[in-house]
C-alpha cells in the first residue's frame, strides 16, 4: 500500500512538471521522493525492508522494490542530469 501511495506522488510530481514546463525537475523531484522513502524504510526497518540485501530468492516484493529503487534511483538521477547537461549545452551551442 505504501508503495502505491509512492507511484501516485511521484505521478502527481511529474504531473505538474510536465503542465509548469519542468519535466526535468519534476523527474528528478520524483526520484529523490522515491530514494529517500526507500531509504527511510531501510533505516526504519519497516517489514524487514533492509533485508533486501541478502535475501535471496525468498525476498518480499516489498524488498524487490527497495533493491531496486535502492540501486536504480541513482542510476536514473545520473541518466537525468547527463540528459540535461547535454540539453542545456545543444541550446547553448545553438544561440
Amino acid at each position: 500500500m505504501a508503495w502505491l501511495l509512492i507511484a501516485l506522488l511521484a505521478a502527481v510530481v511529474l504531473l505538474a512538471g510536465w503542465k509548469g514546463g519542468r519535466v526535468a525537475m519534476a523527474a528528478a523531484a520524483a526520484i529523490v521522493l522515491g530514494w529517500t522513502t526507500t531509504a527511510a524504510l531501510v533505516a526504519s526497518d519497516y517489514r524487514d525492508a533492509e533485508g533486501f540485501f541478502d535475501c535471496g530468492i525468498h525476498c518480499t516484493s516489498l524488498q524487490d522494490a527497495v533493491g531496486f529503487v535502492a540501486f536504480a534511483g541513482p542510476a536514473a538521477f545520473v541518466v537525468l542530469l547527463l540528459g540535461s547537461l547535454a540539453g542545456y549545452l545543444t541550446r547553448r551551442i545553438r544561440s
